[in-house]
């Protein structure tokens, strides 16, 4: 491996310009390619297998105008719809509904209540629904935003005009977030190693890594089921890292120049010892990746694809396009740096702080990260909707329109599909009276029978919000209790459906296989590590310590979006669950990620306890060698992940916010927790098995030898 490393460093660093230009004509093309390529993301999360999917499944077989994309004009006026001013003015915004062009199939009136309009009961408010042409997640974003920017620009003061449906939900741009990202980066290397060379090498590989990633999931959102989301996620990851492993490798290279080795050699050696370290880190974070194709959902393979292929990328670049850097940059690299004439005060330097109170801070610091993973006791997983939207979108403001003329479970409705299986449609009525019985039911609307006799619908509204914890337990209670002691001794099968029954059968899939992933992650975490550094006890205490940065980040998320501890000032308009793929997602991330800066660390102590030095000189060497280096890239990968908390997205915000302090918990952890617990452990800690493992197995296996000697 160490070999092949080499080769490949040196192969590029010779042939430096034809490297460079490789990549930046390769990553020019992947984007223009993925461009060209009309990228198709997917809003709908298919669930194969579960009850919503069957009852999607029956919708679009026999209802297929209910298949089709809807959506909502809410027209809330404080006078009644039925003033003749006000009538006029919503007439108009029908009638511009009617013309909004082809992407518009039908209006339904509000006041037409047998096909669904609805009004409430004071008749200030009704709800007229949009046809769309094509499917829900099909719609054309552009003629979304321009059919609500014209019907909302037709509200008065007699009448307010709102668009409810997923379509009309803004699509969130992280172009602030990347540069601000960027920018933080930039700032902080400079700050932190006085060098522009050293400042400007990550960045350009970052950028190259941006552009390469973004074509890759362009081009795979044409093969396979990719969120619209994974975009977003994969150029965090790819900023993050890019500027991480280039950053490794970089420094390890001119602190080998500085030790007198020439070029070519300085790389080899980078390439053998950080590069080697950077690429078992990237293995770690592709792998813990792909344990997420296990979970059996469509759109999750997406977007573990996306990552995985971001990631990927900027593995190649740091192992290739940083060698060639290094080459191009060697004479400004190698110029003493104003920082480098500085005698740096590390975490195990003999006159520091933490020499002399290092035990007391690494036990205060872990009983401080304990009680931050608390919260995490009380995570409750789930889906964001209009609620979650700023009061400022259209969304927002008609979700709450319609709670408020309709009650709190309106914008949460279950449809109840009925395959009837040649039962009579008039037997549904006994199901319309127990589920109006059904405690947690707020309206039953009769059942709809399709036109060729074969299903039924029935739309159930709850009493609660599709967040609130009451709403998943009473899908549960209908599915378990309600429905089954209502189709007894029938061949009808029911099955709840709808955007909310969806989010609870996401959730319910998400909490049953999330163990399973975890111990995955684990185990193979652990065989990596062990592989890598011939010990039991190092990756044990690194696994341990990443379990515990990972539960604080869960706990600060649970705290911020969920109790709303600090939530207006990263811009969380309100509060609700956490989404259901997000602890699956950071974990594979992070344990990733956060084993660059073990795998750095850990590597650079056990290079100093091959080359002679004791167990303790090691620990003290190895982080007085990397503890800069990493403190550095976490700060800087942090403010990359903190900078996409700025997006408007509440999805970017969780992954932005989870990252970030995590990444810095992790920092904490590796420069203060470790290097106390490897001093603890001295040589044990690189001992095959561990010192009293491998004399019980020794012992073992001589009594086993002296029985056997006849």
């Amino acid at each position: 491996m160490t070999d092949m490393l080499s080769r490949l460093a040196r192969a590029c660093h010779r042939r430096r310009w034809a490297t460079l230009i490789t990549w930046v004509l390769a990553s020019l093309i992947l984007v223009s390619a993925g461009g060209m390529a009309k990228p198709e993301f997917d809003a709908e999360y298919a669930l194969p297998d579960t009850d919503s999917q069957s009852a999607y499944s029956l919708l679009e077989k026999h209802f297929p105008e209910q298949a089709t994309g809807r959506g909502e004009i809410v027209l809330h006026a404080p006078k009644g719809l039925a003033d003749p001013q006000v009538r006029a003015d919503a007439d108009k915004v029908l009638a511009a509904a009617r013309q909004a062009g082809p992407a518009v199939q039908n209006v339904i009136p509000y006041d037409d209540t047998r096909r669904g309009g609805r009004v409430n009961a004071d008749a200030t408010t009704g709800v007229a629904t949009l046809v769309f042409a094509a499917p829900r997640t099909e719609v054309p974003k552009d003629d979304a935003k321009d059919i609500a920017q014209r019907l909302t620009a037709l509200s008065t003061s007699r009448l307010q005009v709102e668009l409810s449906g997923s379509m009309f939900a803004p699509v969130p741009s992280t172009g602030l977030s990347e540069t601000v990202g960027l920018a933080a980066a930039v700032v902080l290397l400079l700050l932190l190693f006085g060098s522009l060379a050293l400042a400007g090498l990550p960045i350009v590989v970052a950028l190259v890594g941006l552009f390469t990633s973004m074509g890759l999931v362009m081009l795979l959102s044409k093969i396979m089921t990719v969120p619209s989301f994974s975009m977003s996620v994969a150029i965090m990851i790819v900023l993050g890292v890019g500027v991480d492993y280039a950053l490794f490798i970089a420094t390890r290279y001119r602190s080998a120049r500085q030790d007198g080795q020439p070029p070519a050699e300085a790389v080899s050696t980078a390439a053998t010892t950080s590069g080697r370290a950077v690429l078992f880190a990237g293995t770690t974070v592709i792998v813990s990746l792909g344990g997420m194709l296990f979970m059996g959902i469509p759109f999750i393979y997406g977007l573990a694809a996306s990552c995985a292929l971001g990631v990927l990328a900027t593995l190649a670049l740091a192992l290739t396009l940083v060698p060639a850097l290094l080459g191009l940059c060697d004479r400004w690299l190698t110029r003493p740096g104003r920082l480098e004439r500085r005698t740096p005060r590390t975490t195990l330097s003999p006159s520091g702080v933490l020499t002399r109170h290092a035990g007391k801070i690494a036990c205060a610091g872990v009983a401080v990260l304990l009680v931050l993973c608390a919260p995490a006791l009380s995570m409750r997983l789930g889906a964001a909707d209009a609620k979650n939207a700023a009061t400022s979108e259209t969304t927002r403001r008609a979700h709450d329109l319609k709670q408020q003329a309709f009650g709190t479970g309106s914008t949460a409705p279950l449809s109840v599909v009925a395959d009837l299986r040649g039962t009579d449609p008039d037997e549904l009525d006994s199901l319309t009276d127990r589920l109006r019985r059904t405690s947690g039911i707020h309206q039953v609307t009769p059942p709809a029978v399709s036109r060729d006799g074969k299903a039924a619908l029935v739309t159930v509204i709850p009493t609660t919000a599709a967040q609130d914890a009451a709403t998943p337990r009473l899908v549960s209670t209908l599915r378990a209790q309600v429905l089954p002691r209502a189709t007894a001794g029938t061949p009808l099968r029911l099955h709840v459906g709808g955007l909310t029954a969806t989010s609870v059968d996401l959730t319910e899939r998400m909490a049953d296989k999330l163990l399973v992933f975890v111990l995955a992650v684990v185990v193979i975490s652990l065989i990596l590590l062990t592989a890598m550094f011939r010990s039991l006890l190092v990756p044990l205490q690194a696994v341990a310590l990443t379990l515990l940065a990972l539960g604080a980040s869960y706990g600060l998320l649970t705290a911020v979006f969920q109790w709303g501890w600090g939530a207006g000032l990263i811009g969380v308009g309100s509060t609700g669950p956490l989404e259901s793929y997000m602890p699956m997602t950071l974990m594979a991330l992070l344990f990733g990620l956060s084993m660059d800066y073990q795998v750095f660390v850990l590597s650079r102590v056990r290079e100093a306890y091959d080359h002679g030095h004791d167990a303790r000189e090691a620990v003290a060497k190895g982080v007085r060698s990397s503890g800069r280096v990493v403190l550095a890239a976490a700060l800087i990968m942090a403010a990359v992940f903190a900078a996409f908390v700025l997006s408007p997205d509440r999805i970017m915000k969780q992954f932005g916010l989870g990252l970030a302090a995590a990444v810095m918990v992790e920092a904490f952890l590796v420069l203060v927790v470790t290097p106390v617990l490897l001093t603890k452990l001295g040589a044990r800690a690189w001992s095959p098995l561990g010192r009293h493992v491998h004399r019980t197995l020794a012992t073992a296996a001589a009594s086993a030898d002296a029985t056997s000697t006849p």
